[in-house]
C-alpha cells in the first residue's frame, strides 16, 4: 500500500513540475510590473507627484514582438473642465525587439493641476495595466 502512495505522490509531483515548465516557456505577450516614478531610469518611484514633475510609467514586457504597438491613455479623475472618461492624452509606441522594460512619459510645460489621475496601457488594444497617481 506504502508503494502505491509513493508511486501515486511522485506522478502528482511530475505533473505538478510539468505544469509549472510549461507555464514558465510560454510565451505569451503580455506586460506586469507596473508602476510609476519621477525619473526616466524608474529610480524615484512614487504614486504622489508635484505639479511640476513629470509623470512616468513603467511595467516589463515578455514575448511581445517587435513592432507591436503599446498605447498609454491618460486620464484626469476629478480636474474642473476634464471628462474623467476621456484621455486628456495618449501616446503610441510601437516596441522595439530586446528592450524588457518600457516606460511612457508625459509632461507639461504649465503645471498639472493638484486632483487624482490614471494612466491604462493597452498592447495591441487590449487593457494590458494601469496605474492610479495624484498631484498634490
Amino acid at each position: 500500500m506504502k508503494k502505491r502512495n509513493r508511486i501515486l505522490l511522485s506522478a502528482i509531483v511530475v505533473l505538478i513540475l510539468s505544469s509549472l515548465a510549461c507555464a514558465a516557456l510560454s510565451t505569451e505577450p503580455g506586460a506586469s510590473n507596473f508602476y510609476m516614478a519621477k525619473d526616466s531610469e524608474g529610480e524615484i518611484q512614487t504614486s504622489v507627484f508635484s505639479s511640476t514633475d513629470d509623470f512616468y510609467v513603467f511595467f516589463d514586457v515578455s514575448g511581445v514582438e517587435a513592432g507591436a504597438n503599446f498605447e498609454s491613455r491618460w486620464y484626469a479623475l476629478n480636474i474642473e473642465g476634464q471628462d474623467p472618461n476621456t484621455p486628456f492624452q495618449t501616446i503610441e509606441y510601437a516596441y522595439e525587439e530586446g528592450i524588457s522594460t518600457v516606460y511612457f512619459q508625459l509632461f507639461t510645460a504649465e503645471g498639472w493641476p493638484a486632483g487624482n489621475y490614471r494612466v491604462e496601457v493597452y498592447l495591441e488594444g487590449a487593457k494590458v495595466g494601469e496605474q492610479s497617481f495624484s498631484v498634490q
